[in-house]
């Protein structure tokens, strides 16, 4: 009898405590949805949007758990699994990804910095990707009141840079 009412008990507070969690994730995911929907046209994908969810439907119609991410583009009727683009559409979905994931867990951290920093985000990127991002992150570095670096092994060249610096490697080292 008190063996079992105490499982009981213990298995409610168990499901209540993972719905709490559960809870939290979506809406830490609402807020990641709505700070990368707000960057993907600065980065030249209009009318796209990102969503994420911990659940999603299968075709057989069970749930799958998990962290789920899906891209609407103009060009398709149905949500588009993350993974599935790749070149420069990917490369901007990963940068739109990144920035905006640190940008929510910054905030939930009461954190503020004044410094970011990009290692090869032209990579698969056109010249007008490249030019698009450059715009995109000068606008972000002022309303943000903040530096941000962007490192390459080719050179970027833009107007939108306050500075840069070139390092080569030479045979001696």
């Amino acid at each position: 009898g008190l063996t079992l009412r105490r499982i009981e008990r213990a298995k409610f507070w168990i499901r209540g405590f993972k719905d709490v969690q559960l809870y939290i994730i979506e809406e830490v995911l609402d807020e990641l949805e709505m700070t990368s929907n707000a960057m993907l046209a600065e980065v030249g994908l209009h009318d796209w949007s990102i969503q994420y969810a911990v659940e999603k439907e299968t075709q057989s119609g069970t749930i799958q758990r998990g962290l789920n991410v899906s891209i609407m583009s103009p060009s398709n009727d149905k949500p588009v699994k993350w993974k599935c683009w790749s070149g420069g559409e990917g490369q901007r979905l990963r940068i739109i990804g990144s920035l905006a994931l640190s940008e929510v867990l910054l905030n939930h951290a009461g954190i503020r910095t004044n410094l970011e920093i990009l290692d090869e985000p032209t990579q698969h990127l056109s010249q007008e990707g490249t030019r698009d991002l450059c715009t995109f992150l000068a606008l972000r570095a002022q309303s943000l009141n903040r530096q941000c670096w962007l490192i390459d092994h080719t050179a970027v060249p833009s107007a939108e840079f306050t500075s840069s610096m070139t390092v080569v490697k030479r045979p001696d080292g």
